[in-house]
């Protein structure tokens, strides 16, 4: 399962800061409280910094790979930062993201298919995110047709079913874990990602509707979540899903767990 820690995003508290004034200490300090908790990827995102993204994006890849060695997503809209981060990064990069949308495609499937890379592709095109299980389908099915058609196979492809606020739509949940069944019974190998907090956007106790999607997700089939991997109870409810769905053989990682004091 593919754990992405998410909190090197300059859209969150003390990142832009940090990010401006070329603060390494604290950059690398938060990527290895991320790995140590638990994630084995990191999501880079230094988005807010337009007018410098590039070079932000190829400084924050450089810094924390001097200190941790795990695959990260490079996470822009912008393709030249993209391609900062991907042209830094030294192991395996995956880029965050790619949509159905004709403009989108055209200048960042180049990237995937030059840099031999892993791809999030976002069940969403031109009319923006779908309603139903139905549509998401259709576009899933036609991203993973471009992307193989082009030499990536099903292993690099990270599908993101489009997790919106429950408190604007009632069915969010359902319809993703509904359209994520789907998707990993009808293309072996292929993953299914989504950002976490998305489900709990503009409600109180946020992170025990994260917990709960969380663990509902799991059962649902998907394997990749970007997430806050210092909510330890989150973490926590990962140990004991693996244990409960028999992928934790002898439960050796549960027990593991627990006599390091991380459940």
């Amino acid at each position: 399962m593919l754990i992405v820690g998410e909190k090197l995003n300059s859209s969150l508290k003390g990142i832009e800061e940090a990010v401006r004034k070329k603060d390494s200490l604290f950059i690398q300090n938060l990527a290895k409280r991320q790995i140590e908790a638990g994630a084995n990827a990191l999501d880079v995102n230094v988005g807010t910094s337009l007018a410098s993204e590039d070079e932000d994006m190829r400084w924050m890849v450089k810094t924390i790979q001097q200190v941790v060695d795990c695959p990260l997503l490079i996470d822009s809209p912008n393709p030249r930062a993209l391609r900062a981060g991907l042209e830094e990064c030294k192991g395996r990069a995956i880029i965050n993201s790619i949509t159905a949308e004709r403009k989108r495609m055209e200048k960042v499937l180049p990237l995937a298919v030059e840099f031999k890379c892993g791809i999030v592709a976002l069940t969403m095109d031109e009319k923006g995110i779908p309603k139903g299980v139905e549509e998401r389908m259709k576009i899933a099915e036609s991203l993973i047709s471009i992307l193989t058609r082009k030499g990536i196979s099903l292993s690099d492809i990270y599908i993101d079913p489009m997790v919106t606020s429950i408190a604007t739509e009632s069915s969010s949940a359902k319809v993703t874990f509904e359209t994520t069944r789907r998707i990993m019974s009808s293309f072996k190998g292929i993953h299914t990602i989504c950002g976490l907090s998305n489900i709990s956007f503009g409600l109180p106790k946020r992170r025990l509707l994260n917990q709960t999607f969380f663990v509902m997700a799991i059962c649902s089939g998907m394997d990749s979540f970007i997430l806050d991997p210092l909510d330890r109870r989150l973490m926590s409810l990962l140990v004991a899903s693996r244990a409960l769905l028999g992928e934790d053989e002898y439960c050796a990682d549960y027990i593991k767990a627990f006599r390091q004091g991380r459940i």
